[in-house]
């Protein structure tokens, strides 16, 4: 019999071979009365001990033992896997290991987070993972209002916290060094580790992990990957030997049926990677139903992986529109709450926004440019299983643990050498079926794909990491701006105050700097006070020209190079959005602001005023604002890019047909990829120095803005404490007191707080 064979060979070697979990799927769905009796032995086989009931049969009560003997020594119900990896980390100082996806990190990081009486710093790749993240440790620690939570490094609460959880990117770690004396670090969790060996995010990772080990000595070290044949590579590149181990973790507890689309027919047929020639009709067997929308009908989700053009220029809509049109409008009051807040944070009330549309229907868009505070939202609206179909981009293949019954790969491109595309897929089919909390229940899910040849190409490839880091692999070719900051992390020239080679800080004390500096402070504040927006408008072309001129001017100077047309256009258009924020604050308001510049508001005022004193008629009036076309925008890209072109955002666009969440992306790239990611970390280095020469406190009212968006000091204290920037303003008017040791709200502060503060406001009570 089939199924007594898998279970006799996950007994003898575990549950290592994927095509017997395959298997496993196709026997439950086509078999399950045959399965179901077995299926509390399997949990026992998988290590799945917290999905058990009591033993049933002399095999079950075997393992069970060896649950037993987990629980007394970790005081937990954990997997063999978990328990393993929760014993290297409490032996070892480094430790390197690779694991599947359906490894259940979260019960890994709940035993630490618990269990440590130190600091804990956990570090992703992206800031499209911090979301995902947020919630899960949150739900850890409910309760534990001693333990601080933060997406960024600060020292805050201090009169409560007793320990603290930074889930931060290494490009926002810098911050961290400043408190090198402050901190009790004890671990340090490298997630999706695999980031080394991309260009520059690898080079800025690797940097990351050196400044770590040479502040803090003392600190464990782990790297954790998915599917990496190699994870002792990440120890031998920083010579991370003594005291160390690796582990490469083939266990998985999930199965996976895999299905090939063909958009000629639009037919589906089962086929198996494992098999030779998978791709060849004689392997495939014709399904003659629509499994996607046999899953969708029975209340399942579906998550469809395709490029950002792809979500930018619409044509999901058109391609799976019988799977959207199958999607009925929400009306969980819960749900409909989510979508209200994402609509006011991106200010879509009045305007046509798709994103809010669909998240109506249960359907969301999940990519790297959409806002991060919407981005928790939505991974919220997810996990909570309003989400019945998910269009995403690499962010989710990145590691986003959102669980969908179907993960369709419409689209095969991944970034990276070939290892990083073949870990990039896997990481993607991870995604499908992930464990439930089902009790004696094997859980699988489906994989769809458009060619299944290409397909198992891919799958089948070697995912082996580098054993020499991208800062002394001289194959690698990086710009002439980054040599001086490798240069500076080989050396240990780091400036830790301000993140950067202490050659390039010295360039930004210089007489040109200071000079540059006074003239923008002499343009941007009134008196003792940021210019508001009346100010701004009273600030002529030539005063705004000369102010985006002097950013310009202090970022040649930190690079020590003219910029490139490209460069010029890109950072004009960053330093613009920055002036706007000074005026806005919110989110939505410098999103209005910005709407109106582009779409020409005050020339379609002159139109309508035209119209209504009877110049001009309601056909002349259409095709005049037919004809205004949206001002010329770039790409917002990351800086410095020598070779950089300034490519427009909106081409040849309508005033009348902007795509409004087109205008949302790019404005939160904006702020997130120039400002935050490219530019701060430099402006902040000069006008922090300048107020540390002169004693001048508009320039530290300054520095406050650009790391915070505001210089007031309340809404300062509250996004320091985790606060959402888009709220702080409407939050002040609720405390009692506030400073870093504690905050204190008024009761009146829960008629406005939302789902992102809520938490928040509770934990800190």
């Amino acid at each position: 019999m089939l199924l007594a064979k898998v279970i006799a060979e996950i007994h003898k070697v575990g549950p290592v071979n994927q095509e017997s979990l395959e298997t496993l799927s196709y026997l439950k769905k086509f078999h399950s009365d045959i399965v179901a009796p077995h299926e509390s032995k399997l949990m026992y086989l998988l290590g799945l001990f917290y999905k058990t009931t009591e033993p049933k049969d002399l095999l079950s009560l075997a393992y069970s033992v060896f649950q037993g003997s987990i629980f007394d020594q970790f005081g937990s119900t954990l997997t063999p896997v978990q328990a393993s990896i929760q014993k290297q980390i409490q032996e070892r100082k480094f430790f390197s290991f690779s694991a599947p996806t359906s490894t259940g990190k979260s019960h890994i990081l709940r035993e630490l987070i618990l269990k440590l009486t130190d600091d804990i710093v956990i570090v992703l790749p992206s800031r499209a993972l911090i979301s995902e993240y947020l919630i899960t440790v949150r739900k850890i620690v409910e309760g534990y209002k001693d333990i601080l939570v933060l997406q960024f490094i600060d020292d805050i609460n201090t009169s409560k916290t007793r320990r603290r959880v930074y889930i931060i990117t290494p490009e926002r770690g810098g911050e961290l060094f400043k408190y090198r004396g402050r901190f009790n670090i004890g671990v340090f969790i490298f997630d999706e580790a695999q980031i080394s060996e991309e260009g520059v995010r690898g080079l800025t990772f690797d940097a990351f992990v050196r400044r770590t080990e040479r502040n803090f000595p003392n600190a464990k070290k782990v790297f954790v990957h998915p599917f990496v044949e190699n994870p002792e590579a990440q120890l031998i590149k920083h010579g991370f030997t003594d005291n160390s181990s690796s582990h490469v973790f083939t266990q998985s507890a999930v199965g996976k049926i895999f299905i090939e689309f063909d958009n000629k027919s639009q037919s589906f047929s089962f086929f198996s990677p494992h098999t030779n020639g998978s791709h060849l009709k004689k392997n495939k067997y014709k399904l003659y139903s629509d499994i996607v929308m046999d899953v969708l009908e029975n209340g399942g989700s579906i998550l469809i992986y395709v490029s950002k053009q792809f979500i930018y220029d619409q044509r999901y809509l058109e391609v799976f529109t019988q799977y959207i049109e199958k999607c009925p409008v929400l009306e969980n009051p819960k749900a409909l709450s989510i979508i209200a807040e994402v609509e006011r944070l991106i200010g879509a009330t009045g305007r046509n926004s798709e994103l809010v549309n669909l998240m109506r229907k249960g359907i969301v868009i999940h990519h790297g440019s959409i806002p991060l505070v919407v981005r928790y939202l939505i991974e919220l609206f997810a996990n909570l299983h309003f989400a019945r179909i998910c269009f995403a981009t690499s962010t989710l293949a990145q590691g986003v643990n959102i669980p969908f019954d179907i993960v369709w790969i419409d689209n095969l491109r991944f970034y990276g050498t070939e290892e990083n595309k073949t870990l990039g897929l896997k990481n993607l089919i991870g995604r499908a079926g992930r464990t439930s909390e089902r009790m004696d229940s094997f859980d699988y899910g489906y994989v769809v794909v458009t060619n299944s040849k290409s397909f198992t190409d891919r799958f089948a490839g070697h995912t082996r990491l580098e054993e020499l880091s991208v800062l002394e692999n001289e194959d690698i070719a990086f710009s002439q701006d980054l040599e001086e900051f490798i240069a500076a992390v080989k050396e240990g020239t780091i400036d830790e105050d301000y993140s950067l080679p202490e050659t390039k800080t010295e360039r930004l004390r210089s007489d040109e700097i200071h000079r540059t500096v006074e003239a923008i402070l002499s343009l941007i504040f009134k008196g003792d006070r940021l210019i508001t927006g009346d100010d701004y408008q009273k600030l002529d072309i030539q005063q705004r020209d000369s102010l985006k001129k002097a950013f310009a001017r202090i970022f040649e100077i930190s690079l020590d190079r003219e910029l490139g047309s490209g460069e010029q256009s890109i950072l004009s258009t960053a330093i613009s959005v920055l002036l706007w924020q000074i005026q806005g604050k919110s989110f939505r308001t410098l999103l209005g602001l910005r709407f109106s510049y582009l779409t020409k508001r005050s020339e379609q005022r002159e139109i309508k005023r035209r119209f209504r004193s009877g110049e001009i008629n309601l056909r002349q009036r259409k095709r005049d604002l037919q004809n205004l076309i949206v001002k010329f925008s770039p790409i917002a890209t990351q800086l410095p890019n020598l070779g950089v072109h300034a490519l427009p955002r909106f081409r040849n666009v309508s005033v009348l047909d902007i795509d409004y969440d087109l205008l949302v992306y790019d404005t939160y790239d904006y702020l997130d990829k120039v400002i935050s990611f490219s530019l701060s970390d430099v402006y902040v280095a000069t006008f922090d120095q300048y107020f540390a020469a002169t004693g001048d406190k508009r320039a530290s009212d300054f520095v406050n803005f650009i790391k915070y968006g505001t210089s007031d000091p309340i809404e300062i204290l509250l996004i320091r404490y985790g606060f959402s920037p888009e709220n702080v303003e409407e939050l002040s008017s609720h405390i009692e007191s506030i400073s870093e040791e504690a905050v204190v709200f008024k009761t009146s502060v829960f008629e406005i707080a939302d789902e992102f503060d809520r938490y928040l406001v509770e934990h800190y009570r």
